[in-house]
């Protein structure tokens, strides 16, 4: 038997694992009922849905404040499933961190020997092809940030899989076309496709300075154009 179709078979059973099963039909639902709370009481707009692919590999990036609303609203950009890699931390608790786990959510490394989760992150854009979402928090500084934005370019180059920024904004508008409150915004720029080369430690400065362009790329999308800003005043 081919490798392919021994492959092939391997990928027929999963999807025919009860378990697994249970675990999509799970992800399935927490992603409907999140989207239906922001669309309608959010007014949730998402633009650039055509940047994420139907199929393949990539991975989903922010600047995020709320890691786990951020990550809800992000699952709405796409009909796939995408697999979130969150704090060690979050994973571990008690309750919350068995659900995550059920919802395909991958921990983060505890320390440079922690080797597990980046064994898992490339299991998922490598054998699967599936989407892996990988948000820097924004309550940390300006260094740290661009420090994990450069780890997951290098995760994109070993991995060989496009970046995607998204911006997640609010902006004021009508909710229930009733009163006046705060909706999100959802955009999504262009895939970002990295050089292999940049994940050389002689490219390091410039795999950095990348890690800063990309997270200007995510609050560029996050700006109105003057006209829009004309338009409200």
């Amino acid at each position: 038997m081919s490798e392919s179709t021994s492959t092939e078979i391997k990928d027929e059973g999963d999807k025919l694992n009860p378990k697994i099963i249970a675990f999509d039909m799970l992800y399935g639902a927490v992603k409907g009922l999140s989207g239906l709370f922001f669309k309608v009481l959010m007014d949730l707009k998402i633009e650039g849905k055509e940047n994420i692919p139907f199929r393949g590999k990539a991975i989903l990036t922010t600047i995020t404040p709320n890691v786990i609303r951020d990550m809800l609203i992000i699952a709405q950009v796409s009909g796939r499933k995408i697999h979130f890699m969150l704090d060690p931390k979050l994973m571990k608790h008690q309750i919350a961190g068995p659900v995550l786990k059920s919802l395909g959510m991958i921990r983060g490394t505890e320390n440079k020997e922690d080797t597990e989760p980046i064994e898992k992150v490339f299991e998922i854009l490598n054998e699967k092809g599936d989407l892996v979402g990988m948000t820097p928090e924004a309550k940390n500084d300006r260094e740290v940030q661009i420090k994990s934005m450069a780890a997951i370019i290098k995760f994109a180059i070993a991995g060989d899989a496009p970046i995607i920024p998204i911006a997640i904004s609010t902006e004021k508008t009508k909710i229930l076309n009733m009163f006046t409150g705060d909706g999100l915004k959802v955009k999504i720029g262009t895939p970002l496709r990295v050089e292999k080369r940049l994940n050389r430690e002689k490219n390091r400065a410039e795999r950095y300075e990348l890690a800063e362009d990309i997270i200007n790329i995510i609050e560029s999308l996050k700006e109105v154009p003057e006209s829009e800003e004309r338009n409200k005043n």
